[in-house]
């Protein structure tokens, strides 16, 4: 059986909330973004709305819905760059830590900078996984 893929754009979509009749123009608006050597993951921030992260060469870039006052509803697009205070944690759920071969983490938590926030991994492949923790090292300058 291989392994489903995740698809961060339609998961943004279903968790964003976005009215039926803006989906369609939302989910265009997000694929044309999507350069395809990008790593896209949805990013669910507290206090805040749900937003999809975009990592592209090494840099962050948010987009969120936000419904609009005078009827018309917005895409934000909030470029992030580089991030020098993050903390990127991997989450791992307990009874996976008994067998380090079955380890899978759970969820990635970033704190300590506008990208705050955490990302579900349940739905990734082992391969996505791998690819969405080296761009999210790549965010972070050594110094």
């Amino acid at each position: 059986m291989a392994p489903v893929e995740s698809d961060p754009v339609a998961e943004y979509v279903r968790l964003a909330a976005i009215p039926h009749e803006n989906v369609p123009a939302v989910e265009e608006f997000l694929h044309r973004q999507d350069v395809g050597s990008d790593t896209l993951a949805v990013l669910e921030r507290p206090g805040q709305p749900v937003a999809l992260l975009r990592i592209h060469a090494g840099e962050a870039t948010l987009f969120s819905f936000l419904p609009s006052q005078h009827g018309r509803s917005l895409v934000h697009e909030t470029f992030i760059g580089k991030i020098y205070d993050a903390t990127i944690t991997q989450v791992h759920a307990v009874e996976n830590l008994a067998d380090v071969s079955a380890s899978k983490p759970e969820t990635v938590e970033i704190a300590g900078s506008r990208l705050g926030g955490t990302i579900n991994l349940t739905s990734y492949s082992a391969d996505e996984r791998a690819a969405l923790l080296n761009a999210l090292r790549e965010l972070i300058p050594r110094g």
